[in-house]
């Protein structure tokens, strides 16, 4: 039996641990990729070299609803086929996935035994959704589109061009620090929990190494980026060692 070649494109270090060892320890199985084979695309990385059929990938991330991204990947691995793995919570990643032609679509949580068939099968070049999935994707497209951007007050969150301005004038923010403003606009209004936010932005909840610190930090970071500088005008509110709400400051 040939071997299938793996490269698992996964943010958080234990799951990517879990989905190695699930592929790794099957006869016909081998995951690639280590060190200086590796470039990044985004926040992404992707091998530079070595033979790829599957790309095993989480696509809970913001890039992923961009197509131009999706057009990157298939020119960096044009003959791989696309195993696209969700927690199922975004509707508008499951859109883009299943628009950009992936092989497989499945969830993260899947039992080992079926991820590995589904790996076969895309190795195959046998389309295999998630029944629920597909179903929810289907729904949504007969759903209002998410809005493209949040105003709140003089701050406008844009999240397809990911990038954020107060006045006008542009807020140079990292990555990491828009993709937790992103959610706290996308939820702005309602008390979003710390740990909630080490799911959803950082990928590693606490049981798999995440820390409240990092949090608190990038937190602070942004609240010297976007608050308007006054003391009682406050867009990022704390709810003391539980997590924050983004509310219009004048509302308040």
């Amino acid at each position: 039996m040939a071997t299938i070649h793996v490269l698992i494109v996964e943010p958080a270090p234990r799951r990517r641990e879990r989905l190695a060892a699930c592929l790794s320890h099957e006869t016909g199985f081998e995951v690639v990729g280590a060190g200086d084979d590796f470039m990044y695309v985004g926040q992404l990385p992707f091998l530079r070299r070595s033979p790829v059929e599957i790309l095993l990938i989480n696509i809970d991330q913001p890039d992923m609803i961009r197509t131009d991204m999706w057009a990157t990947i298939r020119v960096l691995l044009p003959s791989a086929r696309i195993v696209a793995l969700t927690e199922g919570t975004d509707d508008s990643i499951l859109k883009a996935a299943l628009g950009a032609g992936v092989t497989a679509l499945y969830r993260l949580d899947a039992d080992p035994d079926i991820l590995r068939q589904v790996v076969r099968k895309a190795a195959q070049g046998l389309v295999d959704y998630d029944r629920d999935l597909v179903e929810r994707a289907k729904s949504s497209l007969f759903t209002p589109s998410e809005e493209t951007q949040v105003r709140i007050s003089e701050l406008v969150i844009d999240f397809q061009a990911q990038e954020a301005t107060r006045k006008g004038k542009p807020i140079h923010l990292t990555p990491l620090e828009f993709k937790v403003l992103a959610h706290l606009a996308r939820n702005r209004g309602r008390p979003v929990s710390s740990a909630e936010l080490l799911e959803a932005v950082w990928q590693t909840p606490a049981s798999e190494g995440g820390t409240m610190a990092q949090v608190r930090n990038c937190i602070k970071r942004l609240r010297r980026k976007i608050e308007p500088g006054t003391k009682h005008l406050r867009y990022i509110q704390s709810f003391r060692g539980w997590g924050y709400v983004l509310r219009d400051p004048h509302e308040q």
